[in-house]
């Protein structure tokens, strides 16, 4: 690709930021549909000043990533809907000079646990790991999924705590300290929306406290919750649809263009090997 004056500028923003895997799939994506434009990875320690950059450089996109999905809200002009609900934004997008925030996570995690999970149903014990903007995200798909309950477990309580009130009107949420081996013990399904993970090396929870549940990873790649899980016979899946889903639904609404997952999921899988 020729970079020029004229090449469009896209970017992930994070801290750490070396492990993503978002420049090699919009780069792709990009070089596929013809689009003369760049994304790069920013690893930043003042968001405010990075969001100020955003404009000034004229960068026409941007992914927030952790930790700094929240801090986000507050900078940006204006926010969909969803996002303004959720207080969350992982996209965002320069329009001449007005930065719009969106949260595509929900999304994801909502065609993700579609595509996996058939069987649920209303008295299902579910179980989200996490209090943080990708808990919150999640616990909304989960909502607009129909499930009515859901226990949010945080090692701060009084966190998860405040997840319970932002959704009172919307579904229950059961907060509690993220070792409650008694509440793990009913579980159906637990959700990992933690950073554990990450490092490829810790487990957020002992699996010897749970007994059937379907264990879900937002992290894209097999995590060490993932492999011990299917290590002692769970089935487990990690979060690679999820990660395919949202970036699908950032490309759209910075381009208009639906790029095709099955590419998006090919390419992935072979970087993560």
């Amino acid at each position: 690709m020729y970079i020029s004056a004229d090449t469009q500028l896209y970017c992930v923003i994070g801290n750490p930021i070396k492990h993503s895997l978002s420049p090699q799939l919009h780069n792709y994506m990009f070089k596929h549909y013809r689009l003369n434009s760049v994304y790069v990875a920013f690893e930043v320690k003042d968001i405010e000043k990075a969001m100020i950059g955003l404009k000034a450089l004229g960068v026409k996109g941007a992914n927030i990533t952790v930790p700094f999905k929240e801090d986000v809200f507050s900078l940006v002009d204006d926010v969909d809907e969803n996002a303004q609900f959720l207080g969350s934004i992982n996209t965002v997008k320069n329009i001449d000079g007005k930065l719009v925030g969106y949260n595509t996570d929900f999304l994801g995690f909502m065609e993700m646990f579609g595509k996996y999970v058939k069987d649920y149903c209303d008295n299902s014990t579910v179980i989200v790991l996490g209090a943080g903007g990708a808990s919150i995200s999640t616990v909304y798909a989960l909502f607009r999924l129909g499930i009515k309950r859901v226990f949010v477990l945080n090692r701060n309580p009084e966190r998860a705590k405040k997840l319970s009130v932002r959704f009172k009107d919307k579904l229950e949420v059961v907060a509690s300290e993220l070792y409650n081996r008694d509440v793990l013990s009913k579980a159906d399904i637990v959700i990992n929306c933690t950073p554990v993970g990450l490092n490829r090396v810790d487990v957020p929870i002992d699996l010897s406290w749970v007994k059937r549940p379907l264990i879900v990873d937002i992290i894209y790649f097999d995590t060490p919750l993932v492999k011990k899980a299917r290590a002692i016979g769970l089935t487990a899946i990690n979060g690679l649809d999820m990660f395919i889903g949202q970036a699908y639904h950032s490309f759209r609404v910075w381009t208009g263009i639906e790029f095709d997952k099955k590419i998006a999921k090919k390419l992935i899988k072979g970087l993560i090997k």
